[in-house]
């Protein structure tokens, strides 16, 4: 009812005022409202795993990212590298990357051995800690989502990291492409691997090998007068090369303990000295692929020994070849039970320096091939050694091909298929 004592003008005029403020006050209440949400609180997420928002895909490239930057510098100290980003061509969306992750391109130089850094990188996505890749799937993911991941030479002697098949890291090595590209494809077996210890002393000793008709492996003391010529030699003739690392011997019959050499691994060696001698004896051959021991027969024989030498192999793609130079040599287990490449010598060439001996010596190794796929036969730079390897043919078929095939083919076997990394951690 109007106030009384109003003239019946102002009476309609206030009236007109309330219907009108009626009629806004309800297209006001119908209209949907526009205001900003209050900003929620994300929950801490542990290290590593996207935030709710991130594609799983992205956090995936991320960690292999901080993979490689961390394997790099571990496994090829000596190297120098440069990142670039190559734009991807044609490139869309796939559940393994987004079409706008290109893919990193990686120019390794310096004194460096390829084959580690791929064995390393190998062993990392297969062994490395749980977890390392995972991520949670997005509120958007229907179903949570997997990621193969796999390490691979191409024919071009590129490294490549590959997710779900499309490529996420390549890594060149200008140069050395002729030495790697035979690692994009499995040997043919039976295979048989020839290597000569004791390199380093005499560089004639190193020409007579590489002018071969086959490729051999040159085992190099590290602190030999001539170690950095042979395993330039042996690189530029595409021969690999390894670590011929001494270790302590047991004594001899008559008391007399054996000495190693300068840069030898002891058993009784602390943590502090045994990583120091270690790592001389690396940094003196970067490019070695891997090792053997030179003598080594209490070394070998110690399993806390090969368990701390291998201990600081770990994450740096070393080859770990036991020349078993004492019955139940323990230091290819070892080499494995750390996640690392590693296999045993099957017959010593020259034990009896005899040209017919070493003929038969290869004859063995051959049979062994046959019998397994491939093998091992170590030999040292004598005379008798060399005119047998000029003079030797098999006839069974078997193949001489360099250490590092096998090293790769056995990596493959150890790492068996790609890795598969889930988006979802229960």
């Amino acid at each position: 009812m109007s106030p009384p004592g109003l003239p019946a003008s102002t009476r309609l005029f206030l009236g007109g005022l309330a219907w009108l403020a009626g009629c806004f006050l309800l297209v006001w209440l119908l209209t949907p409202q526009q205001f900003p949400a209050p900003k929620a609180e994300l929950p801490h997420l542990p290290t590593g795993l996207p935030a709710p928002e991130e594609p799983a895909s992205v956090a995936i490239l991320q960690h292999l990212d901080a993979l490689v930057e961390q394997i790099l510098p571990q496994a090829l100290p000596r190297a120098r590298w440069q990142r670039s980003l190559t734009p991807p061509l044609g490139a869309v969306d796939t559940p393994a990357l987004p079409a706008n992750a290109a893919p990193r391109r990686y120019t390794v130089t310096g004194p460096c051995a390829p084959l580690r850094l791929a064995l390393a990188l190998l062993a990392a996505l297969h062994h490395g800690p749980e977890g390392a890749f995972a991520a949670r799937p997005t509120p958007a993911q229907s179903h949570p989502a997997t990621f193969q991941t796999d390490v691979l030479w191409t024919a071009a002697g590129v490294l490549e990291i590959r997710v779900n098949g499309r490529l996420s890291h390549s890594f060149h090595f200008p140069g050395r492409e002729n030495i790697l590209m035979d690692l994009a494809h499995p040997p043919t077996l039976p295979a048989l691997a020839v290597v000569m210890d004791d390199m380093g002393q005499r560089l004639e000793a190193a020409e007579a090998l590489t002018a071969l008709p086959f490729p051999v492996t040159l085992a190099i003391w590290p602190h030999a007068p001539l170690a950095a010529e042979t395993a330039r030699l042996a690189e530029e003739r595409r021969l690999d090369s390894l670590i011929h690392l001494p270790m302590e011997a047991l004594p001899r019959p008559d008391g007399r303990r054996p000495n190693p050499g300068p840069g030898a691994l002891l058993t009784h060696m602390d943590a502090r000295h045994l990583a120091l001698t270690l790592e001389e004896d690396l940094q003196a051959l970067p490019t070695a692929i891997g090792l053997n021991n030179h003598m080594g027969s209490a070394f070998t024989g110690d399993v806390d020994a090969c368990r701390r030498l291998c201990a600081l192999l770990a994450g740096r793609g070393y080859l770990v070849l036991d020349s078993v130079t004492r019955p139940h040599a323990l230091l290819a287990a070892a080499a494995r039970q750390t996640g690392l490449v590693s296999a045993e010598r099957d017959i010593f060439l020259d034990s009896h320096r005899d040209p017919q001996a070493v003929l038969q010596a290869l004859d063995a190794a051959a049979h062994t091939a046959r019998r397994r796929g491939w093998a091992v036969a170590i030999g040292h730079p004598y005379g008798v050694t060399l005119a047998a390897l000029r003079a030797w043919s098999d006839s069974g078929g078997v193949a001489l091909v360099p250490l590092r095939r096998l090293v790769w083919f056995w990596a493959r076997q150890q790492y068996a298929a790609p890795f598969i990394h889930p988006t979802n951690k229960e």
